[in-house]
């Protein structure tokens, strides 16, 4: 049958007789993976929609068991994120962030709305890409079911009130177990750092107020955004650190520091 969605291209690869595979992340139908024999060096419209970063509505046939690209109509494409290359390698993470999370055929209607507004925040900032990828990330693991506990100890229920450490400026601060997921008090801090799989952090800065301050705040607001150097370098291995414990992706492991 023939069925009509948005979609947004996560990547193509070339397959037999000058077809290509397309995975799309679609409203309707989640992330599917779909053939095509347009020629995306032609320069008709439907080619065009086939190229990553793009968002487009989609004619696609579906059999039993595979998908087929007919036609396509460009709503937006994001050609301006390849214009730069920090802008492109931090959206090429997020693709890949997006392709390791989706589950084929699952709809996810708020991660979609959050796809196309990412892409719209990375393509209009000028710098602080890595700041939308961390927001990002933040947001979907709420959606995910993986969102770390920062109200209280995750180990013994303490109230954040009754423990935490002082920074500059008199701030609080506190450690935060990868392993147990959430923030924990100094007494389970000790305690889980004598088993051999802990991943405990002791970051200089208040690692609740910036999580929640990712969880809360539209993703535009990002686009003018820069965090300190050190509190970004922390946050990246952080996070790193987490998705891959909790969903096995580890996007942000890389040798290529961002500037």
């Amino acid at each position: 049958m023939n069925i009509s969605t948005e979609g947004i291209v996560l990547k193509q690869r070339k397959i037999a007789n000058n077809r290509r595979m397309i995975t799309v992340f679609t409203r309707k139908y989640g992330k599917i993976g779909a053939g095509t024999s347009i020629n995306e060096k032609s320069k008709t419209k439907s080619a065009l929609a086939l190229r990553p970063f793009t968002y487009a509505e989609y004619d696609i046939f579906k059999g039993r068991e595979s998908y087929s690209i007919n036609s396509a109509q460009v709503m937006k494409s994001y050609y301006s994120i390849g214009e730069d290359f920090d802008r492109f390698l931090v959206a090429s993470k997020f693709i890949e962030y997006l392709d390791r999370i989706l589950e084929d055929e699952q709809p996810r209607p708020k991660i979609f709305d959050m796809t196309l507004e990412f892409l719209e925040s990375i393509s209009r900032a000028n710098g602080n890409y890595e700041t939308l990828l961390y927001a990002f990330i933040v947001k979907t693991l709420r959606v995910q079911g993986v969102m770390p506990e920062l109200g209280c100890c995750v180990n013994c229920g303490k109230d954040i009130a009754h423990f935490g450490y002082e920074i500059g400026g008199g701030k609080k601060a506190y450690s935060f177990s990868v392993s147990s997921g959430g923030i924990i008090c100094e007494n389970c801090a000790e305690r889980e750092k004598t088993g051999s799989n802990s991943l405990i952090y002791r970051p200089q800065f208040d690692i609740i107020t910036i999580i929640g301050y990712f969880m809360e705040q539209p993703l535009e607001k990002f686009e003018r955004v820069t965090l300190k150097p050190e509190v970004s370098k922390q946050i990246k291995k952080i996070l790193g650190e987490y998705i891959d414990h909790y969903m096995g992706v580890d996007v942000l492991f890389d040798d290529v520091e961002w500037r």
